[in-house]
């Protein structure tokens, strides 16, 4: 009688798991959807701008979200200066970047996005999986690759045909670049081996 009880129970959460997963699925098939019938529907909206220049600004917009959002989120915790130097300087650096986006945005007749897809606030709460020291290494860690991708996209709008998202890209591209230095600093220091600690490799 054990064994058909085990079985069902075995079975149960199979199908659990599975429908987790496909929910999950799901949920970035639609948040991908949402996003290309964003960008369609303010083609139609927008002056003169293309489907890149668009983008840019849809894509700037998230990153910049992450950046204040996961930065707000480990203020909270931790109790490394570094890193909470850092964290500091992201939500005063990119809040004011995001309200220039917008106006910016506004003024092309584009309203940006108000809210993070799945993919992205999955980013930001996978930082609540860690805790202490392995939350501060995922954050600086997080940061390094938001701003290698800043970094990337803006790059390609300082090439942009709009004379005022060129502009603005040329603008704020040296911020991103010394926010990706001083990361990269705080990320060495954070992995430099504690003094008066066995894992000193020195002692």
């Amino acid at each position: 009688m054990k064994k058909p009880i085990l079985y069902l129970v075995i079975l149960v959460i199979l199908s659990c798991t599975s429908k987790n997963q496909n929910e999950k699925e799901q949920a970035l098939t639609d948040t991908t959807q949402q996003q290309q019938d964003t960008l369609l529907k303010a083609l139609d909206n927008s002056q003169g701008l293309d489907s890149t220049d668009l983008k840019f600004l849809q894509q700037a917009a998230y990153g910049g979200m992450v950046e204040v959002e996961s930065s707000n989120k480990i203020l909270t915790v931790t109790e490394n200066v570094n890193v909470k130097s850092f964290a500091e300087m992201m939500v005063k650096d990119h809040s004011a970047t995001n309200q220039n986006l917008q106006s910016l945005a506004l003024a092309k007749g584009y309203s940006l996005p108000t809210l993070l897809p799945y993919s992205k606030t999955e980013l930001i709460n996978k930082m609540d999986t860690y805790k202490n020291e392995g939350r501060n290494e995922y954050y600086l860690q997080l940061m390094i690759n938001e701003h290698m991708s800043a970094i990337d996209l803006f790059s390609l709008a300082s090439r942009s045909e709009d004379k005022e998202i060129r502009a603005f890209a040329n603008g704020i591209l040296p911020t991103l670049e010394t926010h990706y230095q001083h990361v990269k600093q705080a990320d060495s220091l954070f992995k430099q081996p504690k003094q008066n600690q066995g894992d000193d490799p020195l002692k």
